[in-house]
């Protein structure tokens, strides 16, 4: 039996879902940088007040170290060394942790700024979409989103909306039916009133 090889996965796609999380380049970076840039400053200060302890305990435990007579040259180069490692060690410690720091909280920000920078987007592209001829809401927010508030408050507007159309339709309807029936009103303006009238459907239909 011949053996199928499983679709590999595009490179394109994975690009593309990491570039989904930026939907608002500005907004998101922005604060990006701002988490980055106080985690940078208060990790540095702290570290440095750190490092600088280490660095001074290091030193007294050598000087008493290095005062006993009893002790040979070679054991007294050993503690230095050792004290010098610990320090590089210390050093590298820090600055590792600041980095991963860093960039934990950089993903984290990116993560909780697109559930904000998400649902704006897609609630500006819905309000571009929203016109005389169109009054549905044919989308609807994520359950982690934020500003599911704001699109309950525009999704009840148009629903309001909505109402108010249907009540125009029902009075247009009177109205056209008795212009109809007079007959005293041009096939044309009676047209154009129906014309109006399935235009008013069509912008409520599939009402939820």
């Amino acid at each position: 039996m011949e053996q199928t090889e499983k679709p590999s996965v595009p490179q394109t796609q994975s690009k593309r879902q990491i570039r989904n999380f930026l939907i608002d380049k500005k907004f998101q970076l922005g604060w990006v940088f701002r988490v980055a840039g106080m985690v940078t400053l208060i990790v540095t200060v702290m570290g440095y007040f750190l490092y600088g302890t280490l660095v001074e305990s290091i030193e007294l435990i050598n000087a008493q170290v290095l005062s006993t007579a009893s002790m040979t040259e070679q054991a007294q180069q050993a503690i230095v060394e050792k004290g010098a490692r610990d320090q590089l060690y210390t050093g590298l410690v820090l600055a590792s942790s600041l980095a991963a720091l860093v960039v934990v909280l950089s993903l984290s920000t990116i993560v909780v700024t697109h559930k904000v920078a998400g649902p704006a987007y897609k609630i500006k592209r819905l309000l571009s979409t929203v016109d005389g001829d169109h009054l549905q809401l044919f989308e609807k927010l994520r359950k982690g989103d934020e500003l599911h508030e704001v699109f309950k408050e525009f999704s009840d507007m148009l629903r309001r909306l909505r109402e108010s159309r249907h009540l125009d339709i029902e009075q247009l309807e009177t109205v056209t039916s008795a212009l109809k029936a007079e007959g005293r009103v041009s096939d044309s303006n009676i047209q154009a009133l129906e014309l109006m009238l399935e235009r008013y459907r069509k912008s409520i239909a599939m009402d939820d």
